[in-house]
């Protein structure tokens, strides 16, 4: 799986770094769409089954902790909407914080088909966090932090 998955990050043109695991894939995906305008941080991996690919896309920011309810409504929302991506809140080291994942895993045949699956998801978590963005900054006028 490990040669796909080189194949298709030199194939896409992205800047890619390895990950200190075997299979382990990193890269920055441009999100300017609405009010949310950053950089996705996008983990691409062979998974514990080796003919799965995994995929874990997380924004650069952590979100208020506060608004955890209306997250979780958001990601089960939107997650139901798109078929095979899952969204998970996580728990950041402030309690104050709460950070949002979005995932999902194939069995690719080829490496049509692993683009497919990468760039369709890479484009939903874009979406997702551009939706998020623009629901949380109409309802919070303190603004989103970044985290780093």
């Amino acid at each position: 799986m490990n040669p796909s998955i080189e194949d298709y990050l030199r194939a896409s043109g992205v800047r890619y770094f390895r990950g200190h695991h075997d299979d382990e894939y990193f890269f920055l995906a441009d999100a300017l769409a609405g009010t949310h305008q950053g950089r996705l941080h996008v983990r691409l991996g062979v998974g514990v089954d080796r003919g799965e690919v995994e995929l874990v896309i997380t924004p650069d920011r952590y979100y208020p902790g506060a608004r955890r309810e209306r997250i979780a409504t958001a990601a089960a929302q939107w997650a139901c909407a798109v078929p095979g991506v899952q969204v998970e809140l996580r728990q950041s080291a402030d309690p104050a914080l709460v950070g949002v994942v979005v995932g999902g895993r194939c069995r690719p045949a080829g490496l049509a088909d692993l683009a497919g699956f990468v760039d369709r998801t890479v484009a939903a978590a874009v979406d997702f966090f551009a939706a998020l963005s623009t629901r949380l900054a109409a309802s919070d006028k303190d603004g989103l932090r970044d985290a780093g």
